[in-house]
This record gives C-alpha cells, structure tokens and sequence, in this order.
C-alpha cells in the first residue's frame, strides 16, 4: 500500500508538472503540439495550477503571520523576556491591518492614504537605517580581520574594496578619483556577483523542477 502511494504521488506531481511545462512553453505554429496543446486546453489548465499555486503561497503567508502574532501574544501573556518588543508589534500590525481596512471599506479617507505614508515613511526609514548598520559591521569585520594572524590576501582585497567604497562615496573633490573607481566597483564586479547570485538561484530552480519532473526528487511526499 505504502508503495502505490508512492508511484501515485510521484504520477500526480510529474503529471501536473508536465501539464505546467507544456502550458508554458508550447506557443503558436509548432504544428501537432500546438494543436494537441490548443485540444486539450493545457495552456488554460496550466494557468489554473499557478492560480492554485499563488493562493497556496498566499494562504501560508498569512498562516506565517498569524503564528507569529500568536507566539508574540504569548510572549505578552507570560511576560517573557522582550515581551515589552513584542506588544510594540502586535500594536502596530493590528494598527496597519485596522487602517487598511478601513481604507478598503471607504471609512478612511486622505491623500496620500495612510498605508501609504506607513509604508514610505515610517518602513522604509527603518528599513534605511537598517541598512545603514551594515557599514559599521563592514567596518568591524575589516579590523577584525586587519588585527587576525590569519590575514590574507582576501581580506586584504575586502579591506582596500571598503576602504575605496566609503571614501569615495565622501562628497570631496579630492577624492575625485576614489568616486570613479567606487563607481567602477559597483557597476562591474558587484554588478556581475549579483547576476552570479540570480543565475545560481535560477539554475537552482530549474534543477530542482527537473529532478521532481523526472522522479528523482520525492521530497513532496513527506
């Protein structure tokens, strides 16, 4: 029994897959394929899966949500350590979810919309200051680095890279020279990491459909 529920897992989650695939990447003029496609409305079946896929990554965002406004409610309850954190967080999700349903129902009103001034004025200044403590842990990790007797020519280059980076972002003439080889930096070699990064996770995915469509991954039957 164990086994047939295996193959019928594997069976259900190629199929879909291959029903996906083809809705996909079928087109127009490929003759018997685009017929057989157009026949059997793949195309329409494989829309309705990624409907049912978005749904089902909303509907386990808001379960995510929920369960951590429900561990932080505990918190509050139990009056465990940053319990005062946790109040400051469920304050202001039911703030931000009271307002944008009131926005929605047309009982509050402005312009711009207050989501909207939450949302620019109020998260993307935490979200910048966040971002800026990245410098002093960029910082610390150079001089850590600077003061290890393992000091090498890696760290070496990431001391020289920083040290170039924040000054030539200083608004000096001086530094004239600094600011082009910043720009430099940032439009080549942290330019193509990052499309290193993208291409890695893309070629990651397409793996990862792979071996589900070809049986080697099962990983959804657990």
């Amino acid at each position: 029994m164990a086994r047939i529920t295996r193959v019928l897992a594997a069976v259900i989650a190629i199929g879909f897959g291959l029903i996906t695939l083809a809705g996909l990447l079928v087109g127009e003029g490929l003759g018997f394929l685009s017929a057989f496609v157009d026949g059997l409305r793949v195309r329409d079946l494989a829309g309705l899966f990624l409907q049912l896929v978005v749904i089902t990554a909303a509907v386990t965002v808001l379960i995510g949500v929920v369960n951590l406004l429900l561990v932080h409610l505990r918190r509050v309850r139990q009056r465990a350590c940053g319990w005062v954190y946790s109040t400051v967080l469920l304050a202001a999700a039911v703030a931000v979810l009271a307002a944008t349903v009131l926005e929605r129902a047309g009982v509050l009103t402005g312009d711009p919309p207050l989501t909207r001034l939450l949302l620019e004025d109020v998260q993307v200044s935490v979200e910048s200051a966040l971002a800026g403590l990245l410098l002093f842990a960029l910082v610390y990790g150079a001089v850590r680095a600077t003061r290890s007797q393992r000091f090498s020519g890696w760290a070496l280059l990431f001391t020289l890279a920083l040290l170039i980076a924040l000054a030539g972002a200083l608004p000096l003439p001086e530094l004239a020279p600094l600011a082009e080889a910043r720009s430099w930096l940032l439009a080549v070699p942290v330019s193509a990491g990052a499309r290193g990064i993208l291409l890695g996770i893309a070629l990651a995915t397409l793996v990862a459909g792979v071996r589900v469509l070809i049986g080697q991954d099962r990983s959804y039957r657990e």
